[in-house]
């Protein structure tokens, strides 16, 4: 391991935790007053690591649903993920083994996403980079999510905090550091406008799993067409 790399990943994972501190927090309170106890609560967010996905499976623990119900949704839901880690296969390839970059993606998240494509446009990744970049957001989860479980019975009421806000709030300032060029802002546009129809025109829950996959698929296609001219 390169330490060098190692501290830079985790420094730059910073931001990432900050973001998810009170998303972490308001989880581990969510689920505990859904009936999980603080362990299963953390145990949770070590095997699964997708807030999206945790947060679905709580409301089907809450309408007391079938277990096959949360596995379903998260697959459908967590379906980006194979975009994401696909398109960095280029910047990899010729840089980290593919064994080490498989069990390092277990860490890719939105937000670890966009700062290491960021960052691989300038530097050749490493595998100390990603180890130090996911491994620390993914502990800023695990410990957010522990101290919001342990604190649950104090918090009647997480939407008072603003924390609902925190993610977006997060993914603007993610999606502004990506944008170089007035096309990547058009190709940013086009994919939220195509979630808000899909969203508006199949309003049922199944669609809006989907959306945000058929419009990155899209506006991605756009935007090599774009690029290519």
């Amino acid at each position: 391991m390169d330490r060098v790399e190692l501290k830079t990943g985790a420094k730059d994972a910073v931001p990432v935790v900050l973001g998810y501190l009170p998303l972490g927090f308001a989880f581990g309170v969510l689920a505990t007053q859904a009936g999980m106890t603080v362990i299963q609560a953390t145990v949770m967010s070590i095997l699964c690591f997708t807030g999206a996905g945790q947060y679905i499976a709580l409301g089907v623990i809450q309408a007391q649903g079938a277990v096959i119900t949360a596995v379903i949704a998260n697959l459908l839901v967590n379906v980006r993920y194979f975009l994401f880690t696909t398109s960095m296969v280029p910047f990899l390839k010729n840089h980290v083994n593919p064994t080490i970059a498989s069990i390092l993606s277990y860490g890719v998240t939105d937000e670890t996403y966009a700062v290491a494509m960021n960052r691989y446009q300038s530097n050749p990744p490493t595998a100390s980079y990603m180890a130090g970049l996911n491994l620390t957001a993914h502990l800023g989860w695990i410990s957010s999510t522990l101290l919001g479980a342990v604190l649950g019975s104090m918090v009647t009421n997480t939407d008072r905090f603003g924390l609902a806000f925190a993610l977006p709030a997060m993914y603007i300032c993610l999606l502004v550091l990506l944008i170089n060029r007035k096309s990547d802002v058009l190709i940013a546009l086009i994919s939220a406008i195509l979630c808000l129809i899909i969203g508006y025109a199949w309003p049922w829950s199944m669609s809006n799993m989907f959306n945000m996959v058929i419009a990155t698929i899209a506006a991605a296609t756009i935007g090599v067409m774009i690029r290519e001219f």
